[in-house]
């Protein structure tokens, strides 16, 4: 699985990701781009948990063309509503395609494994919390690659490991979780100043 605490680079995480480039990873938003070049797995979501602002979301598109392309880019979406969600990727869809960009659709609320479109490279597992926890293990194998968000707790982060997802996001994931994460990675110490 990999790790991919989302605009995070402190030192800790770079230091990861020198041992292990496999299962360490950049969730990037619009608001605080990353440069891929120290860790090159990538992933652009689009700041829909916040507050969307297309201008902001094609610009970081943009910017990633002068580095490499990112694992997915995650399509627009409304959280915790599947429907509205699902008129954002028939409009969006096609236009982050054609820039070359593999494209996560968002699983919400009300979503079911059928609802994910076939086009989609990744099934990005959002919704609401007790939606999300509920519905994890059925969007798995959906698409390609799935991946989880917001798993900042250890409830989520083991049922992800357990269920063989294949990549996670969160802000917290650091903070909370820095013990598990070592051990997850093979790590026999986790040094707690490298990571604040």
């Amino acid at each position: 699985m990999m790790i991919m605490p989302s605009n995070n680079l402190y030192r800790g995480v770079k230091e990861l990701y020198k041992k292990h480039p496999d299962k360490i990873g950049i969730l990037n938003t619009p608001t605080s781009w990353k440069n891929p070049t120290v860790i090159k797995n990538y992933a652009i979501d689009n700041g829909c948990f916040c507050q969307f602002s297309e201008d902001k979301f094609f610009s970081i598109l943009t910017k990633s063309k002068s580095f490499h392309d990112p694992m997915f880019v995650v399509c627009p979406d409304v959280v915790g509503c599947h429907d509205r969600t699902s008129k954002l990727w028939l409009y969006y869809y096609q236009i982050i395609s054609e820039m070359g960009f593999k494209v996560a659709f968002v699983a919400q609320d009300g979503c079911t494994p059928k609802d994910v479109p076939k086009e989609a490279y990744c099934c990005f597992v959002g919704g609401l919390d007790p939606w999300k926890d509920n519905n994890i293990k059925t969007f798995v194998g959906v698409c390609e690659w799935t991946h989880v968000g917001r798993v900042n707790g250890l409830g989520r982060l083991n049922t992800c490991l357990e269920l063989g997802v294949d990549s996670i996001d969160g802000t917290g994931l650091w903070a909370n979780n820095y013990y598990k994460l070592y051990n997850i990675l093979g790590e026999s110490s986790s040094p707690q100043m490298e990571l604040f």
